[in-house]
């Protein structure tokens, strides 16, 4: 399982857990499963995640409030907070399209800090070789001088 999804998980159980407890996350969780998203599977269907969540506790579309999209909301909230991605996700409607564009972002954001990761790595071992050649250049004119001066 990739990180993002790790970490999506877990934000998703930790705001599920926090906003309705322990047993009624657990009835949530059942429904998801039955209705054919268990709990490993959400980072690869969000929609049908949504979907699930939208039958079993509303929309706002019959009900005084809908209790999904503010869910929907405060999972993605506490997603970009655990990222540390700016929550403003340009052109995403939905809760699927913004939890694709997070991971985009997301990978992007890895890809390049992994990239300057290397680049320091390479600059390190290129000045740690150019030592150690230095060091032996100096080991030989030692070598060479038999007064040893």
């Amino acid at each position: 399982m990739e990180e993002f999804d790790e970490i999506l998980l877990r934000v998703i159980d930790k705001t599920i857990r926090n906003v309705f407890g322990d047993r009624n996350a657990g009835i949530i969780y059942d429904y998801l499963r039955k209705t054919g998203c268990p709990m490993p599977e959400i980072p690869t269907k969000p929609d049908e995640f949504s979907a699930g969540l939208r039958k079993i506790l509303g929309s706002g579309r019959r009900q005084l409030l809908g209790a999904a999209p503010i869910l929907e909301e405060t999972i993605l909230e506490a997603l970009c907070t655990e990222l540390k991605i700016k929550a403003d996700i340009e052109g995403a409607t939905c809760f699927a399209d913004r939890v694709k564009k997070l991971r985009r972002v997301y990978d992007e954001n890895r890809a390049r800090h992994l990239a300057h990761l290397e680049g320091r790595i390479g600059q390190s071992s290129h000045k740690f070789s150019s030592r150690r050649s230095e060091v032996k250049i100096v080991a030989l004119r030692k070598d060479k001088n038999p007064s040893g001066q």
